[in-house]
């Protein structure tokens, strides 16, 4: 009787887990937008003012076009290769998935498991910080507890599935637009100050020293607040219909944040002279208090430590990806590229950034 085929090793070998598309424009969107905001506009905005005196908007007007610009390559680049790791990817494309690609992409991910763990303990340091505004701390030892515990909290909810990750975001986006909109409604109703949109005279009117020196410095700082929403090309391997999602999610980012930083922006000035809050160390705290008091100046420091968390949530998020993507693709530690055997998510990589 004959014999039926052999068949190879490799055919007979179960696949390697996937991960699932499970976000959709709301959560991806989410998830760029509280990563972009965290605490960085309200620690750069008395910057801005300080650098750019009264003509700060312009400084996040030229920051929300330059952001634009560059969410264009986002854009393409994340329809176009919709995988996990996002840059990783792309460089490796880029430079030849056989030539100097390889050594790019590698070198970015050692990069990464660098500049990961810097990156999630300043954003926990600064969150410490903030967090002694509501309760001194005093001892050496509390701060690090504050920090500590906000990394150890961050690696629980992140520990779960893409979907639930996805409606974790959308809720943490809901309190970051709850005080972005009450700090801007403060500003609408209590205006004392005004504050020019647009320089008066037109940009011809501004020395050019301060076209300069002075915008490129406050310039700098703008970017840096809208930097996050590439996040959505990093989380590219779990995004439904990416080809569409992944540039609606970028510029709906970007559009938004832009409005968001604006608006609050004229409301700080419009409240508080840009002489006077650019020394402020805690601006958003000064904001309330002056026109709520002490007791609502607290509370709006509470949803600064949330919107603060939200965005050490998605920054963590969109890191786990990078190792993950380079062991899947065989070119990185395989410990990495394991996956959760029911919830389907990167198990390792989160993880490491504790340590």
């Amino acid at each position: 009787m004959d014999q039926p085929p052999s068949t190879p090793a490799s055919a007979s070998a179960p696949a390697p887990p996937t991960l699932h598309r499970r976000l959709g424009l709301v959560q991806a969107t989410a998830l760029n937008m509280i990563d972009m905001v965290g605490i960085g506009p309200f620690v750069t905005l008395p910057l801005v003012m300080g650098f750019m005196g009264p003509n700060f908007l312009l400084a996040w007007l030229v920051g929300a076009a330059l952001s634009l610009v560059d969410g264009l390559i986002w854009s393409e680049l994340g329809a176009a290769y919709p995988e996990a790791g996002g840059s990783y990817r792309f460089l490796k494309l880029a430079y030849g998935e056989q030539k100097w690609g390889r050594l790019m992409s590698f070198l970015y991910v050692w990069q990464t498991l660098v500049q990961a763990p810097l990156v999630v303990a300043s954003g926990a340091i600064g969150f410490a910080q903030y967090f002694g505004y509501l309760v001194p701390l005093t001892e050496w030892w509390q701060p690090k507890l504050v920090s500590g515990g906000v990394v150890l909290l961050l690696l629980a909810l992140l520990y779960r599935k893409i979907e639930d990750i996805g409606r974790l975001g959308v809720l943490l986006w809901l309190g970051v637009l709850g005080l972005m909109g009450w700090l801007i409604l403060g500003g609408v109703t209590h205006a004392t100050h005004p504050v020019a949109w647009l320089p008066a005279g037109g940009l011809g009117a501004l020395p050019g020293v301060l076209l300069s020196a002075a915008m490129g410095q406050a310039t700098a700082k703008t970017i840096y607040s809208y930097l996050g929403y590439y996040n959505v090309c990093h989380l590219g391997g779990e995004v439904r219909e990416p080809h569409k999602i992944i540039p609606r999610s970028i510029f709906l980012s970007i559009l938004g944040i832009m409005a968001l930083y604006l608006l609050l922006n004229w409301s700080v000035g419009s409240v508080i002279p840009w002489a006077e809050a650019s020394r402020s160390e805690f601006i958003v705290s000064t904001f309330v208090e002056r026109i709520y008091g002490a007791t609502a100046a607290k509370a709006a420091t509470a949803l600064v430590l949330w919107v603060a968390f939200a965005s050490l949530f998605a920054v963590l998020l969109g890191y786990s990806r990078i190792p993950y993507a380079a062991a899947a693709d065989g070119e990185f530690l395989p410990i990495f590229a394991r996956t959760h055997p029911t919830k389907h998510f990167p198990t390792f990589p989160c993880c490491c950034w504790v340590g």
